[in-house]
């Protein structure tokens, strides 16, 4: 095997240095955390911060070269770009179409038309704006992107179109002017991660100048290093090599998703990753644990790595019909391995060897590809995903998934998008009694049959909805102040507006009380995160016990409609909508899909929904039920009825929600014609305005 094959990804830092086994191991360090951390195993929590280690190590390898070049007076831009074309396209273009495929067959038509989206960003390396712009990287849905990990890619090719000019300009100063003049640049990077960290958490985790100080710190050590004779003493080899392994190792195992990121605590990964650059070699024991051929091999097909194990536990949780094992897990992530190393040999290789392919078919065939991806990015963004792939049937059940009500997205405040009152979303313009839906996105579908029901009595609907917060004065969820400002808004308005009539509350109480996504204990586990509702006031202390909090929060629901009955409102206290776990249209698309015949309808147990929703039971019980108070149970429509003893998520090719906790159309339907039932039967509506409703609909 030739000497080129052996050293891989380290080729390139020959020109300027000889090579170091040491730094390729350290990208087996950085690689290896970040598949652990997607496929899930807590013990992981904080190994994103591998990103931070090859942001590093790629800062010192680029910058080494560039600055080598400079002094020779031999760089040249066209020469680095070819480099880093020859790098870092043929085994994404390579990952790229394989991804394509198995979408083609596997992916729904929305979930094809959000891949087709990531796969234009990513052409057009701003996949870092694109998922800044659509995704929390630690969010429940970011799980499913094929590309979310591209972000870190866009973040380096924007650094390196402006990086090699700056060192054109700089390069040629004295090296302690030059140093100073890319230090202040990583402290004023470094500032602004922090200050981001609080003030804008999603921009500062994506974003170049947020993370341009990773790799200015590699770029540093890379510089100082630069022609410098002579060592460190072995002593602080040792002790400065193993303090920086513990430094990235500490980050992986102690960090998580509430760890403000990148910020403060990004110091640790980036200077341990410095320290193990500086200071180790072959001759300390972390130079040698990282200079061990198994650790090496690693590290050479670390990009390969890093590009495959997305894309493989996404497409096998496409194709899984059952949440995936621990081990199974284990086992996609040795077979990212796999493909790395095959795409290492036969795509990565041949590509950097100039005597196979010259500057310009590299640069025609890059071009010519990044235009195909884009024009299929195009076509499946613009077609929705191309549906007609699929049977009618799979495209029936489709439709309960996206068409999922008649309300526009604006209508719903959410986290980033506060919305005042005035300008809140009402249906029935003309009408003059108000009947407010107050709730969380469970209580979205519930606003148009409402909407239709009421107009019939002269009355108009306004909507005051905040996605993940319940309806409570008082309250909010955790780490989202504005739900709790939003909430006190809408009670002040509720409680000072005589044209008031009705207030339908609806919330989704069990996940907020528990703090748990819903696991229906037969293979459906809700892909989201954990939610905790706490009191606004920042004086009662609720950290260390559950039962006080969910006491305390129960209580300021009892307040809250109690307050608005004291104002002569009638409040419709709707209980919890049963959870099904399942994505319900998903999974049964997919079996149709994958040919999968069903023996029964989708439902869950009634008793596991029951414990599930028994705080929620609990607390809505404070409220007594009276003249002005009516209380609905979903439950008694879903569960027991259909099935015994289950909670029926479909009645024949009927779909009773379009995800895993929300009501269709069709169930939201049912639930407010239910309600409206209940009020005839409590004197609050004349019967003939069901019929008349059921004739406009």
């Amino acid at each position: 095997m030739s000497k080129f094959i052996l050293i891989g990804e380290s080729e390139m830092a020959m020109t300027t240095a000889s090579y170091r086994p040491e730094v390729d191991g350290l990208r087996a360090v950085a690689v290896l955390p970040v598949i652990l951390f997607h496929a899930g195993f807590e013990r992981f929590d904080g190994g994103y911060v591998g990103v931070d280690v090859f942001f590093v190590v790629s800062g010192y390898l680029i910058t080494g070269i560039i600055y080598g070049e400079i002094l020779k007076g031999s760089f040249s831009i066209a020469h680095f770009y070819e480099r880093r074309a020859r790098r870092i396209l043929p085994a994404l273009f390579c990952v790229s179409v394989v991804c394509l495929i198995f979408a083609w067959f596997w992916m729904l038509p929305n979930e094809f038309e959000i891949l087709s989206e990531s796969l234009i960003a990513v052409n057009l390396f701003v996949a870092n704006i694109y998922f800044w712009q659509s995704l929390d990287y630690f969010a429940g849905p970011a799980e499913m992107q094929a590309f979310l990990h591209t972000w870190s890619l866009a973040v380096e090719e924007q650094f390196y179109f402006f990086f090699p000019l700056f060192m054109l300009l700089v390069g040629g100063l004295r090296k302690g002017f030059l140093l100073a003049t890319i230090a202040l640049g990583l402290l004023a990077s470094l500032a602004l991660a922090e200050y981001a960290s609080s003030h804008h958490p999603t921009a500062n985790f994506y974003l170049l100048p947020t993370r341009a100080w990773e790799l200015l710190t590699g770029a540093v050590i890379a510089i100082y290093m630069q022609d410098r004779k002579g060592s460190f003493p072995l002593l602080a080899r040792h002790v400065g090599g193993g303090v920086g392994l513990a430094m990235i190792l500490f980050a992986v195992f102690f960090f998580d998703e509430t760890t403000p990121f990148p910020s403060l605590w990004a110091v640790v990964p980036v200077l341990g990753t410095a320290l193990v650059i500086l200071l180790s070699n072959g001759s300390d024991i972390v130079g040698r644990l990282l200079s061990w051929r198994p650790v090496v091999g690693i590290g050479l097909i670390s990009y390969s790595a890093y590009l495959w194990h997305q894309p493989v536990f996404v497409f096998a949780k496409e194709r899984s019909l059952e949440p995936i094992s621990d081990l199974g897990f284990l086992t996609l992530s040795v077979f990212s391995l796999l493909l790395a190393w095959l795409s290492w040999r036969f795509v990565e290789l041949p590509f950097r060897n100039r005597r196979n392919f010259t500057r310009g078919q590299i640069f025609k065939s890059a071009l010519a590809m990044s235009c195909l991806m884009i024009g299929v990015g195009v076509f499946g963004k613009y077609s929705g995903g191309i549906p007609w792939r699929f049977d009618e049937e799979v495209q029936r059940i489709v439709d309960a998934r996206y068409i999922r009500h008649d309300v526009p997205e604006l209508c719903h405040a959410t986290t980033g998008r506060m919305l005042s009152i005035e300008d809140a979303c009402e249906y029935n313009e003309k009408g003059e009694g108000i009947v407010v839906v107050w709730g969380d996105s469970h209580a979205t579908p519930l606003v148009p049959p409402v909407a239709d029901l009421v107009d019939t009595l002269g009355m108009k609907v306004k909507m005051l909805v905040y996605t993940n917060c319940l309806p409570i004065a008082g309250y909010t969820r955790e780490s989202e102040p504005n739900c709790g400002v939003f909430n006190n808004k809408v009670m002040d308005y509720l409680l000072d507006n005589d044209d008031i009539e009705m207030v339908i509350m609806l919330g989704r109480y069990p996940l907020q009380f528990e703090a748990e996504v819903f696991d229906n204990g037969e293979g459906g586990i809700e892909n989201g995160v954990s939610q905790r509702a706490i009191p606004i006031d920042p004086s009662i202390d609720v950290s260390k016990d559950d039962s006080t909090r969910i006491e305390i929060v129960g209580q300021l629901l009892e307040e809250t409609v109690n307050q608005l009955v004291n104002v002569g409102k009638r409040v419709v206290l709707v209980y919890p909508v049963p959870e099904v776990g399942w994505d319900v249209p998903v999974l049964l698309a997919k079996e149709k899909i994958f040919g999968v015949e069903r023996e029964a309808p989708l439902s869950i147990s009634y008793e596991l929904f029951r414990e599930r929703a028994e705080t929620s039971y609990r607390q809505l019980s404070r409220v007594e039920e009276n003249e002005s108070v009516l209380k609905v149970d979903p439950a008694e429509l879903l569960c027991n009825t259909y099935l015994t003893g289950r909670c029926s998520a479909q009645l024949e090719d009927t779909l009773f929600y379009y995800d895993s906790n929300h009501l269709s159309v069709t169930g939201a339907a049912m639930l407010v014609e239910y309600m409206f039932h209940k009020m005839v039967g409590k004197g609050w509506v004349n019967g003939s305005v069901l019929e008349l409703g059921s004739q406009s609909t």
